[in-house]
């Protein structure tokens, strides 16, 4: 056994090291297992407020969905927090002169996300530290879009309203978020802001569970490292008219 800095390490224990961080950067990239779970039994949703309405598109340009995916487990310094986002959000969304009879149906092809653009984890800060290397995440990508997700079957994520209160600069909006063959109903407090030309922006967030879902967290070493249940999505919409 040497010596090194005042601390000794022996050729089994940096094997077991080198090997640990090779199954981890290969468990980023590995497909939590799926379980099977059948929508809600929700009530019908509203009929879309589409009569006197305003009907504006999503300015793909100019708008984003973001998810943040957490590492969790006592061995976490050894995976990656991960920022996964699209800006190919489709559907329209109805405005009536007053905002709470408004409503929306959206769509967002999951093949259409992509995983830590360099310049989007710097901006979540120190915990998405670090850069996932390019096979790593097409890696990810891979698996997220293979058995984790499943778009071969469900293809799309959709977000449909059910209704809104609250003053029309910043509504709690009722949203049907359908993922993996299950739905479910949140509200989310949302800010609207008029942009010129006619245009909106709306920005808001909220907190889903995986397991809602029917998505197993990743996990590995009996727990010891894991992808956290909850995961943060926050969006950033830019609304234009649509021509007549």
């Amino acid at each position: 056994m040497r010596k090194k800095n005042g601390r000794a390490k022996s050729p089994w224990l940096r094997g077991l090291l080198g090997a640990l961080a090779l199954t981890v950067l290969a468990g980023c990239a590995s497909q939590p297992p799926t379980v099977a779970t059948s929508a809600q039994r929700l009530p019908p949703a509203p009929k879309l407020p589409v009569q006197g309405a305003t009907a504006y598109h999503v300015v793909r340009a100019d708008s984003q969905l973001r998810v943040l995916v957490y590492r969790a487990g006592p061995l976490a310094a050894f995976g990656h927090n991960h920022v996964i986002t699209t800006t190919d959000i489709q559907g329209t969304v109805y405005v009536q002169p007053r905002l709470d009879l408004s409503g929306f149906d959206l769509r967002i092809p999951l093949k259409s996300f992509v995983i830590d653009i360099p310049a989007q984890r710097v901006q979540e800060g120190p915990g998405f530290g670090g850069q996932p290397s390019r096979a790593d995440r097409a890696g990810t990508r891979k698996h997220m879009l293979g058995p984790v997700l499943d778009v071969a079957r469900y293809p799309v994520m959709t977000l449909r309203s059910l209704g809104m209160v609250g003053p029309p600069w910043y509504p709690r909006v009722s949203v049907r978020v359908t993922l993996h063959g299950v739905s479910h109903d949140f509200v989310v407090p949302t800010a609207v802001f008029h942009a010129g030309a006619g245009r909106l922006v709306v920005t808001g967030g909220l907190a889903l569970k995986q397991s809602d879902f029917g998505i197993k967290p990743f996990t590995i070493f009996n727990g010891a490292l894991s992808v956290r249940n909850r995961m943060d999505v926050s969006f950033h919409l830019v609304l234009a008219p649509k021509a007549r």
